[in-house]
């Protein structure tokens, strides 16, 4: 009679541990597979399954029964706490020796940030030579693999080999084989602002005439008085310079009370909807980039009724050199009178109040 009733036991054991397995599994699902979810020895007790076995005894054979199967692993957390392990992952742990076990699960822990391997031999407190042989062996079994951390270059990292790196090992989108890709960080950039310069700006239909040149028989004194007054740009020759400079001028902000400037979800839509790039960025990208933009005083943030939205600076629809240039401050660009600017004539750079001044003379 005994000899029938162990089987039966042993039999009731599995059928109650794995309903106390799918239900930790259904309360996970709940919680959306959190990782850093566990339960504790009440949460057990109060599932299904444990409703007609309310003895610790009991209680503590079904745990035994899950780590042993590694489909359970202990935390410390304010007491003593299991988390779940999927069957898959649970598999992996099996056959593996105590050694080998310890190093995969620092490695597993770790998640797509990587496992230090320092860190890794003081939290396992193996010998050099232990660490070294179980770490071959999971490399050889494929199930862990090295990594390169932009966060740490110089460290020797390693990761599941089922897991890919988190932004924060490989610095994200803007990352190329752990190199930062500037190219496709100004292409991204250049997308955005043409699309929150053509939301900010609209063209005039109106013609702008092009500025007349002086006329070269002035007396001294009409070339003085012209230089004082300093009206409008410096008269240019017409060429590419000339040209933008209309073009800018024909550019005309929108109404006061324009409600279509884009908005971070717009702007992150139209990027992923314009397929140009490879990779999809996420609103947290895309903000990084308006950040830069902002700060490099390219565009600038506007509240209504959408929220923060984003439209673009007058100075930015000027060329890059023509923004940084330090010409664009000196009197001589904006002299009406530059081209009749001689040493020894009316005016000149020696006795340029004007040019004085703007070196602090």
């Amino acid at each position: 009679m005994s000899s029938a009733s162990a089987p039966d036991a042993a039999a009731r054991m599995t059928a109650l541990k794995d309903a106390v397995y799918e239900g930790c599994l259904a309360v996970w699902d709940e919680n959306g597979r959190d990782p850093k979810f566990s339960f504790r020895q009440s949460d057990i007790q109060d599932l299904d399954a444990m409703q007609q076995h309310d003895d610790v005894e009991t209680l503590l054979h079904v745990v035994q029964r899950l780590l042993d199967e590694k489909l359970f692993k202990v935390v410390h957390a304010d007491g003593v706490a299991w988390k779940l392990r999927t069957v898959e992952e649970a598999k992996r742990y099996r056959g593996l020796t105590a050694e080998q076990e310890i190093v995969y699960m620092q490695i597993d822990e770790a998640g797509g940030d990587g496992a230090w391997s320092r860190n890794i031999k003081l939290k396992t407190n193996l010998h050099e030579s232990l660490f070294q042989s179980a770490i071959k062996h999971l490399k050889g079994k494929n199930m862990i693999s090295e990594m390169k951390s932009v966060e740490h270059p110089t460290r020797k990292m390693y990761i599941l080999s089922s897991l890919r790196p988190s932004d924060r090992a490989t610095g994200g989108p803007w990352f190329t084989d752990g190199e930062l890709d500037e190219e496709f960080i100004n292409t991204v950039m250049r997308v955005l602002f043409e699309h929150i310069r053509k939301r900010t700006f609209y063209q005039s239909k109106i013609a702008h005439p092009k500025a007349k040149k002086l006329h070269t028989k002035m007396t001294p004194d009409e070339i003085k008085a012209a230089r004082a007054q300093g009206l409008g740009p410096r008269v240019e020759e017409d060429g590419e310079a000339a040209l933008r400079r209309r073009k800018r001028a024909a550019m005309l902000p929108m109404p006061v009370d324009y409600q279509g400037y884009p908005t971070l979800n717009e702007l992150t839509l139209f990027v992923e909807n314009a397929d140009i790039f490879s990779q999809t960025l996420s609103a947290n990208d895309i903000q990084q980039l308006l950040d830069i933009m902002c700060y490099d005083d390219r565009i600038d943030r506007v509240i209504n009724g959408e929220g923060v939205c984003y439209k673009a600076l007058r100075k930015s629809l000027m060329e890059e050199e023509e923004r940084s240039s330090l010409l664009t401050e000196v009197p001589c660009a904006r002299c009406p009178v530059f081209d009749l600017c001689e040493d020894g004539g009316p005016v000149g750079p020696s006795n340029c109040e004007y040019f004085n001044d703007w070196l602090n003379i």
